[in-house]
């Protein structure tokens, strides 16, 4: 049994992370600050301390910076939880962004227990901002929290109704909780590309590279889709070897995550999706093709602007999913294109340098 502190100003989202913790078997101090959080961390030293960023009285970050600075405390990991991406939280131990999937958190508090801080490797530091720049981030900071954190409650809510459920699958409470989880998604989604495409603007979007297993990460992501839509034929090719390659999980998952909603929902009937994974000089690509409706010819060389809709979307979307996956592709040093016909489906590449 470890001891957490968990320092949140939403009651809600405390009482829920709370509750997590705890029936995960653990003691479980509360701060709804971050001067009550280090108080407390002076008094009782914890073993983990599991923080939101935009708090009253101190922030994450400056709590953060306060443990590192005490001899005794130093050496405590923390996990930081945030809308936003703060500069600095590659100093954290760990970092989830708001909305927080109720998994994904249990995952990380026990990755974490079992993380010593020297374990974690550093990534360098973005530069200073202008001061226009920085009003700004401020600024998506605030709207991130705002918005964020009450989807992220109710977020955690719904899963924690699904999780107390009967075994009825087909439930009327179940079937509910599970449409408002898809509209909570489809919010958060949003809001998401909303901010990202106010940082691309500014140039403030970053990436954080992580060395890993790219066929293995791209077998996960497909083995989702296959759950999440088994409607679906979704066939993978080229992923049964190790590709290491670094890379940001989060951002290129978004890129897929795009990528492959859409070939379903322009699909067609034959509801077949192939995610192919091959290697080119230098290169690691991974082809999504459909067999759906297709793009005019006239119009793939715009399906990467900002706000830009296909004829025959039907207006659904915002227009600034690809738009942000061919700027991440980019800030990987990579590259997002597209090859289509009307009636013949469409081909999706993306292509990633295997060396940083």
């Amino acid at each position: 049994m470890s001891l957490v502190l968990i320092a949140e100003d939403e009651d809600a989202m405390l009482d829920i992370f709370a509750q997590i913790v705890e029936d995960m078997g653990h003691r479980v101090l509360r701060a709804h600050n971050g001067e009550e959080a280090l108080l407390l961390a002076r008094t009782q030293p914890p073993d983990l301390v599991v923080s939101d960023h935009m708090m009253p009285r101190r922030t994450g970050m400056e709590l953060l910076r306060e443990l590192r600075a005490d001899a005794a405390l130093r050496e405590v990991p923390f996990l930081l939880l945030s809308a936003a991406r703060p500069p600095g939280l590659e100093e954290a131990t760990a970092f989830l962004a708001k909305p927080v999937d109720l998994d994904t958190f249990e995952r990380a508090v026990r990755q974490v227990l079992r993380v010593r801080p020297e374990d974690v490797e550093p990534e360098a530091r973005a530069g200073a901002a202008d001061p226009g720049s920085a009003l700004r981030e401020e600024m998506l900071n605030w709207v991130a929290h705002e918005i964020k954190t009450p989807l992220s409650s109710a977020r955690l809510n719904a899963q924690m109704l699904l999780r107390k459920q009967t075994t009825r699958v087909d439930s009327d409470e179940r079937k509910h909780a599970e449409t408002i989880l898809r509209q909570l998604d489809r919010m958060n989604g949003l809001v998401t590309s909303i901010l990202d495409a106010a940082r691309l603007s500014d140039g403030k979007l970053m990436i954080h590279r992580e060395h890993g297993d790219f066929a293995s990460f791209l077998q996960g992501v497909v083995q989702e889709w296959r759950e999440l839509q088994p409607q679906v034929d979704f066939r993978l090719v080229g992923a049964e070897r190790p590709l290491p390659l670094s890379f940001d999980a989060e951002r290129v998952r978004n890129i897929l995550n795009n990528l492959l909603s859409n070939a379903v929902k322009y699909g067609g009937e034959r509801r077949h999706v192939e995610v192919t994974l091959a290697l080119s000089p230098g290169l690691a690509v991974v082809h999504v093709r459909d067999w759906g409706q297709g793009i005019a010819a006239s119009e793939v060389p715009n399906i990467f602007e900002r706000f830009h809709r296909a004829e025959g979307s039907g207006g659904s979307g915002h227009g600034l999913g690809l738009y942000i996956a061919s700027a991440i592709a980019r800030l990987h040093g990579g590259s997002l294109n597209a090859k289509s016909n009307l009636g013949e489906g469409s081909t999706f590449s993306l292509r990633l340098p295997l060396r940083h």
